[in-house]
């Protein structure tokens, strides 16, 4: 059986890499890419909300530091034409990421996580505006994916948020029950925060979470 990492599409593969440093370096643990109408690479970001400020161009230090609004940062408009770019995500992106995206111009977004909490695709259509331009948005089509990314965002969010993340989680109760349960015991077990401590690279740590999520009988398949 082939490893959970080596399932992926190469779009996915950048979001959980990025969405691993994220994860690293104490930021929320979403990722983001780009790619162009040919099918390379245009642009690629994650969330670098725990990093210090920096002078790369890249946004961190802030609130605002989210992994779609870095993706679209750092997205060359002059170079790529943003109509035939397709922005990918873990996560469903929030009001402010999908204001990003009619701003800049990309047509297409693919998510592979819901957000039932600050997930904002609904906005499309919403206002004349956001009306205008042709956006369409691809919610999760696999259930193996989704639940991995739910899992370790729970992880995270135990210690990052502490009882801040209690609305959050009681969203995603509803629609994502097993993600709670897996972050929990994720947590208390602690090797996830082992992986990151040992600088292990990113398919390293999604293929142990998938195996664990396996080992612990849920059902990863696509």
């Amino acid at each position: 059986m082939a490893e959970f990492w080596d399932s992926l599409p190469l779009p996915w593969q950048i979001c959980l890499e990025e969405a691993w440093l994220a994860y690293c370096s104490g930021s929320i643990p979403i990722g983001a890419v780009v790619m162009d109408a040919n099918g390379a690479v245009a642009a690629r970001g994650r969330n670098r909300r725990a990093e210090p400020r920096s002078q790369d161009g890249y946004i961190s230090g802030t609130l605002l530091a989210h992994a779609e609004l870095n993706a679209l940062n750092a997205l060359d408009t002059n170079a790529v034409d943003a109509h035939g770019c397709i922005l990918y995500t873990t996560t469903e992106p929030c009001p402010l990421c999908m204001g990003a995206v009619y701003m800049v111009g990309v047509r297409q977004v693919y998510y592979a996580s819901r957000d039932p909490y600050a997930g904002s695709v609904n906005m499309l259509g919403s206002t004349p505006y956001l009306s205008r331009k042709p956006v369409r948005a691809f919610g999760p089509e696999r259930l193996d994916l989704e639940l991995a990314i739910a899992t370790l965002f729970v992880e995270f969010a135990i210690p990052y948020f502490g009882d801040r993340a209690l609305p959050v989680f009681e969203a995603m109760q509803q629609i994502i029950p097993a993600s709670i349960r897996l972050g929990q015991t994720l947590y208390e077990a602690g090797d996830l925060r082992r992986l990151r401590a040992a600088e292990s690279p990113a398919h390293v740590a999604w293929d142990f979470l998938a195996a664990t999520i396996q080992q612990l009988g849920y059902d990863l398949s696509a």
